[in-house]
């Protein structure tokens, strides 16, 4: 099992510095299980739609069952895995409907951020990711894409100044990146990096207006692309039906 995520491993593409799946090694075994699966499944390495196996699991980050079985089912109620009586827990696919009620809570709440942010941007910080995406080509690596991406809207987040914003946008942050490695299949990097440069700099010239609908087409044009990929791999959600 995982023979597709673990692939990863096995092309040298993950070590066991950074394979958030290798052994767990702290006192708080409850806390750093539950953290360890979670990046798993949100960095893709266990995909959409894979049955997860307690001795399997067990086994990779080498603990018993116990702090495995407590981790799938606080995981269950964030909605990263989906409970199907007498066959198991799986990695959750979001319906096209989830997807795009997610999207719409999302952009809701990024634009809102937007229009805080605008009013005391972090200058210094948004130079940084401006060059950054600037430079990005079609051959990027997507990988790192995605990790910059994270960054740059978590910062967004980070600076509205709104905690309950705030909180409400971390709440549901593991779901949207779930989802996101997804929303880029089929698109070119340059174009979405493009839609990010065209927000940063509407923030730096103090556009709200501008900013607030650079936001709106761009997770708009995610929320297109995610919805294209569920609707063309049907396969991956049929083991979850009873």
């Amino acid at each position: 099992m995982y023979g597709q995520a673990y692939s990863f491993v096995e092309r040298g593409k993950l070590t066991m510095l950074n394979d958030p799946l290798s052994p767990a090694r702290n006192v708080d075994l409850r806390q750093i299980v539950y953290e360890k699966i979670k990046e798993a499944i949100v960095d893709g390495i266990i995909p959409p739609g894979e049955r997860l196996s307690e001795v399997e699991l067990a086994d990779r980050i080498a603990v018993s069952r116990t702090p495995v079985r407590e981790a799938i089912r606080q995981l269950a109620q964030t909605g990263l895995i989906t409970l199907v009586p007498r066959r198991g827990a799986f990695v959750t696919l979001p319906t096209a409907k989830d997807a795009s009620d997610l999207y719409d809570l999302r952009a809701a709440l990024e634009v809102m951020a937007i229009e805080h942010t605008c009013k005391n941007p972090p200058v210094t910080e948004l130079e940084k990711f401006l060059d950054k995406f600037s430079h990005f080509s079609d051959e990027g690596d997507s990988s790192l894409f995605l990790a910059e991406d994270r960054r740059f809207h978590a910062m967004l987040r980070d600076s509205t100044g709104n905690r309950f914003l705030n909180l409400t946008l971390d709440n549901v942050a593991d779901l949207i990146h779930l989802c996101r490695h997804y929303s880029i299949e089929d698109i070119r990097l340059s174009a979405t990096c493009q839609e990010h440069v065209e927000i940063i700099e509407s923030l730096l010239a103090r556009n709200c207006p501008k900013a607030m609908e650079a936001m709106r087409q761009h997770l708009d044009n995610s929320k297109q692309a995610l919805l294209n990929y569920i609707n063309r791999h049907p396969e991956l959600a049929p083991q979850l039906e009873e």
